[in-house]
């Protein structure tokens, strides 16, 4: 027994030992540091995320760099937004469903301004989604059930196979949103600068596109099937559009993504928040019937009157136009600034956003009538009442204001500070204003004009003509 506790005390005593323990510990420091340090500056590497990460203009480029998480969703915001409050439970929501599929990012643009500037934010929320480092805005909806379908389409192929033309027809009815899809083939796919394009178009595309490519055997040519072409199917519609091929410089990224960008709608279009924006805003003007859609006989009446005037109709006056159905009732508010009353209708207008105008007269019952008007100028254009912010220079100025908030309080307080010093009055003219005249040589009975301030605040002017919704009655 003497023995073994001598031999510890020795091995106590011994350098070695020493020296080991001093490593060890300083190790299992440095390693705590470390840690802690990658903790509270770091972004978290090596992990699929299921939560929202808050990312910051260090941390940003660190996420679009890790292997693990190649799809990113990003929430530019800031905390007053309305907007941005309501997506916040949507988006922790969605977080853990899409995990592996999608990450979320928010960057609040209060705290990570130079980060914002650098990526073009004007309004909040701000949506951008990023695929291997390319950025696009995100314009779809913002309920949970429109973004769990946008990370599952965006974590698929950006091209589907098949392998048969009722293959096509199947996909545009069950799986598209608003029934069209564009179908490219070619005999040889491996070669095929078709197949190229076609490919480089899909991937800028795939959040708001649809896209099939079908195989060719050797025989599909003489069965009709045409060796090399783009076309554009949809659901209920049974004559495809075809892409025009022919001349030196007609398949490339340009005319191709123009082509489908321009016919990436449907025939007849039931309008609403998540695409009236997005439709009235391209080139062409947009023929809406204005209807109750609660009255499922009268809408199939006119949806069918519209199809039978597309489909008798020479196409290119038909693509001068697109062509949709609009809940008269239902947006009522809206329709104000066109003077519709809710007793006129159904009837038709013909809306220009672009360009400010419209097109309407209610005692036109047939389309075919109503657009020949349009075109001899029987029905003369006008301009839309001015609604909402803008209608003065001072609801102008706020409108910008917010739209460039927080960034446009610094030119707005070194004005102020300007206003002070011009406005403040020297030593001289505040005795003569403020002291009794016996006190001063000379009294200034003049007074400066008052400043009025008027402002105009707002959560966001995002979907504005949504929020102005009442209900009318059908005629």
């Amino acid at each position: 027994m003497a023995n073994v506790s001598g031999r510890c005390r020795s091995l106590l005593r011994s350098p070695f030992l020493i020296v080991f323990l001093v490593v060890t510990s300083f190790s299992s420091h440095h390693h705590v540091v470390v840690a802690a340090a990658a903790k509270q500056n770091g972004y978290p590497q090596g992990q699929v995320h299921g939560t929202p990460i808050d990312l910051t203009k260090e941390t940003f480029p660190q996420a679009l760099e890790d292997p693990m998480n190649k799809f990113w969703f990003f929430k530019f915001y800031a905390p007053w937004c309305g907007h941005c409050k309501r997506m916040t439970p949507v988006l922790q929501t969605i977080a853990p469903k899409v995990k592996g599929k999608m990450a979320i990012g928010k960057i609040d643009c209060t705290k990570q301004k130079p980060l914002c500037n650098e990526y073009g934010v004007r309004g909040f929320p701000t949506l951008m989604y990023s695929i291997n480092g390319e950025f696009f805005e995100y314009h779809g909806g913002r309920d949970e059930k429109s973004l769990l379908k946008f990370a599952e389409k965006m974590s698929s192929p950006p091209i589907t196979t098949i392998k048969r033309l009722e293959e096509a027809t199947r996909f545009s009815m069950t799986k598209t949103d608003e029934g069209v899809a564009f179908l490219a083939s070619d005999k040889t796919k491996e070669s095929s600068k078709l197949y190229e394009i076609f490919e480089q178009v899909a991937r800028k595309n795939q959040a708001s596109v649809h896209f099939l490519w079908m195989t060719q055997s050797v025989n599909d040519a003489d069965n009709g099937i045409e060796s090399a072409y783009i076309s554009r199917v949809e659901a209920g519609v049974v004559e495809p559009r075809y892409y025009d091929l022919d001349g030196d410089d007609a398949l490339t990224v340009e005319k191709v993504e123009a082509w489908i960008h321009d016919f990436n709608v449907p025939t007849i279009i039931t309008l609403g928040p998540d695409n009236f924006s997005r439709i009235s805003k391209k080139k062409r003007p947009l023929v809406m019937a204005l209807v109750d859609l609660d009255n499922k006989e009268l809408v199939e009446g006119i949806r069918k009157h519209m199809m039978d005037f597309v489909l008798t109709t020479p196409q290119e006056t038909v693509d001068k136009y697109y062509y949709g159905l609009f809940d008269g009732k239902k947006w009522q508010k809206f329709l104000e600034q066109f003077h519709v009353k809710q007793e006129d209708n159904p009837q038709y207008l013909v809306l220009d956003m672009p360009n400010k105008k419209y097109w309407r007269n209610e005692t036109y019952t047939k389309l075919k009538d109503f657009l020949i008007a349009v075109y001899d100028g029987s029905i003369e254009a006008k301009t839309p009442d001015k609604t909402g912010m803008g209608d003065t220079p001072f609801a102008w100025i706020a409108e910008k204001f917010m739209a460039y908030f927080p960034y446009s309080l610094g030119p707005v307080v070194i004005l102020f500070f300007l206003i002070i010093i011009l406005v403040t009055p020297s030593k001289e003219e505040f005795q003569s204003r403020v002291l009794p005249p016996q006190d001063v040589d000379d009294v200034d009975d003049d007074d400066d004009d008052g400043a009025e301030e008027k402002e105009t605040s707002d959560d966001d002017d995002d979907n504005k003509k949504g929020e102005q919704i009442e209900s009318k009655k059908d005629k």
